[in-house]
């Protein structure tokens, strides 16, 4: 069952299919402002992931929800981070990071891993159950859905953010329901429908 993490939900839109020709209410927009992009964009459920990077007393971690899968053949994965993240400089350094698909019990820490207060390197990690990847101590959160290792194929500048490709070099996928991030809330565990048909 889908569960809101926060005590405020906004109640979601009836569903309907009698939107005039032009499309949904309020019609296009040829160029919307960045508040009505927003707006608009958070509307698109996402999964929400750590990225970690760095080994020992460098290690970091950060959320994020834009995170996407890529290719099986070859294995790859993408993650955007903002221009002005630390991570940027460190995944590059490094030539490595790793992606931790959350699951829906662990919202505290995609609040922690997304507080600008949450300290400088490794004392992020304080109180914070992982270990270390094999091939390079990379950060893997503990409870997590799944884990990917990742070597970094390339940068890509897109506006405030980068784009970064990564080849998947490990894996390990467990189960139990993903955290889920809507409209600016965290939400825990799916609902599936009925099979039609």
């Amino acid at each position: 069952m889908t569960t809101p993490i926060s005590e405020t939900n906004r109640r979601p839109a009836e569903p309907t299919t009698d939107y005039p020709a032009s499309g949904p209410p309020g019609g296009p927009v040829s160029d919307p402002d960045s508040r009505v992009l927003w707006d608009a964009v958070r509307t698109f459920p996402t999964g929400i992931t750590v990225v970690t990077a760095g080994s020992g007393e460098s290690a970091r971690g950060t959320t994020v929800s834009a995170f996407t899968f890529i290719s099986r053949e070859p294995a790859l994965v993408s993650v955007c981070l903002h221009r002005s993240s630390s991570m940027l400089a460190l995944i590059t350094d490094r030539h490595s990071f790793a992606v931790n698909v959350l699951a829906g019990h662990q919202a505290a820490l995609a609040r922690h891993f997304a507080d600008p207060r949450r300290g400088l390197a490794r004392g992020q990690f304080r109180g914070v159950p992982w270990v270390p990847g094999l091939r390079d101590g990379v950060p893997l959160l503990i409870g997590a859905v799944c884990w990917l290792g990742c070597e970094l194929e390339k940068r890509i500048p897109m506006g405030d953010h980068e784009l970064l490709l990564g080849r998947v070099t490990a894996v390990t996928a467990g189960d139990g329901d993903p955290l889920l991030y809507l409209s600016g809330k965290l939400y825990a565990g799916l609902t599936r429908l009925k099979e039609t048909g």
